[in-house]
């Protein structure tokens, strides 16, 4: 697992929602001046699938892409009470391979709300969050980046998550 060494301030963050990636969110700025991004993946790695770009000499958190998606509920759940703090995750360095990645088979769920997603890919126990913008990365007790939230979804974002992925995985499990 990932796991939280410090906190950078929070920067600008993109959140796409298209037809063909569920959620992408991407922390602060790209260009050729920021250092390449290793890629810690996660799921059963065949039909679920999350990558987590970190910058692989720092351990800053760049990118985080829903691939694929299987296992999505509608009861969100309830991190009102959790320690929250502002700003994006600094890493621990992980032992990626050659090309860049790291793989790790885990769980990987999507709750979905009124105007809220969240995606978890660990059972453990929220304690502690990291917002910035509509984004807080969930961690456990030990630091363990567990899971995102994603708030205040607009209903054109919402529309484009239902319709290319709630409803065609709901047809496909029919």
């Amino acid at each position: 697992m990932l796991q939280l060494k410090e906190m950078s301030h929070c920067s600008n963050i993109t959140i796409e929602f298209d037809q063909y990636i569920p959620i992408k969110l991407i922390f602060g700025d790209r260009g050729p001046w920021i250092e390449p991004s290793a890629y810690w993946r996660s799921g059963n790695l065949d039909t679920e699938l999350i990558e987590i770009g970190i910058g692989s000499e720092h351990g800053i958190l760049r990118k985080i892409t829903i691939v694929l998606i299987q296992k999505i509920g509608f009861h969100l759940n309830d991190y009102s009470k959790i320690n929250c703090k502002s700003g994006i995750p600094i890493f621990r360095k992980i032992n990626y391979d050659r090309n860049f990645l790291f793989d790790e088979n885990g769980p990987l769920e999507m709750f979905v709300g009124k105007d809220k997603v969240q995606v978890l890919f660990s059972h453990n126990k929220i304690t502690s969050g990291l917002v910035c913008d509509r984004v807080t990365c969930l961690f456990d007790k030990d630091d363990n980046f567990c899971g995102f939230e994603v708030a205040d979804i607009t209903d054109a974002e919402m529309s484009i998550l239902k319709e290319n992925f709630i409803d065609r995985l709901n047809q496909n499990q029919s």
